[in-house]
């Protein structure tokens, strides 16, 4: 296994995290490379997305150190870190169900620099699906569609880091499939992603280096071949609380 240097554009060094007194993260080190794809993967519990949360500003850590593009930004708000270029996608989609895929669209284009044509243009590009749903209310679109709308929502200023957590939460394997299919696309087209996920056969399949989380620690880093035996050692040892269709399946 090799261990991570910490070195990327994005860096998690020695962090501590939790809720009130309950400690959720012990002593992370996390590096995000500046290509390709990291999965992040684990059971339930393992302490994710709250590691998530830190990274994008919306839980503070403990003690140690986010640093972004070289630059420490521990302790900035999640609307001056998504200014610098980190997106994320948050578990659940967070879509408007009662407006249509063009106005969800459109609801960006009062960011600075963004404007309705270049958005619909860029998204609908990237997910042809949606132009051919563009009329439709996003509440009333599947399940991985609405998670197609969601990713072309975080896509439309060209970020500098895609953060993606659990975007297959409650679909069809075929449909997680496809969906990590585009975020491979994301990746190769020059954007860095990092995946959280409980699905870990097909996250596995796609991305260039994994770390496997358990009981808020980070417990190995290497490329998925590596990693592949303990991904299944620490699922299985999460019990059979596990839900099936998240299981490794390997």
């Amino acid at each position: 296994m090799t261990a991570p240097t910490l070195t990327g554009a994005l860096e998690l060094h020695h962090v501590c995290a939790g809720y009130g007194k309950v400690a959720v993260l012990h002593d992370i080190d996390l590096v995000v490379p500046d290509h390709g794809i990291l999965a992040l993967l684990g059971p339930n519990g393992a302490g994710k997305s709250t590691l998530l949360r830190v990274a994008t500003g919306r839980t503070q850590p403990t003690s140690g150190r986010v640093v972004l593009r070289g630059k420490d930004v521990t302790g900035r708000s999640p609307e001056r870190l998504a200014r610098t270029g980190l997106c994320s996608v948050p578990e659940g989609r967070a879509v408007f169900p009662n407006l249509s895929v063009t106005d969800n669209l459109r609801m960006w284009t009062y960011r600075p620099g963004l404007n309705r044509k270049d958005v619909e243009e860029q998204a609908f590009a990237r997910f042809p699906r949606l132009k051919e749903r563009r009329r439709q209310l996003a509440g009333r679109l599947s399940g991985g569609e609405q998670q197609m709308l969601a990713m072309s929502r975080a896509l439309t200023a060209n970020p500098d880091l895609l953060l993606l957590d659990e975007i297959s939460m409650g679909l069809a394997p075929v449909v997680a499939a496809e969906l990590f299919g585009l975020v491979r696309q994301i990746a190769d087209d020059g954007t860095p992603v990092l995946l959280v996920e409980q699905f870990a056969r097909t996250a596995l399949e796609i991305a260039d280096s994994v770390s496997v989380m358990s009981q808020g620690r980070i417990r190995v880093t290497g490329s998925p071949d590596e990693v592949r035996d303990r991904v299944l050692e620490t699922y299985l040892h999460a019990g059979a609380s596990q839900n099936p269709a998240s299981s490794p399946s390997m």
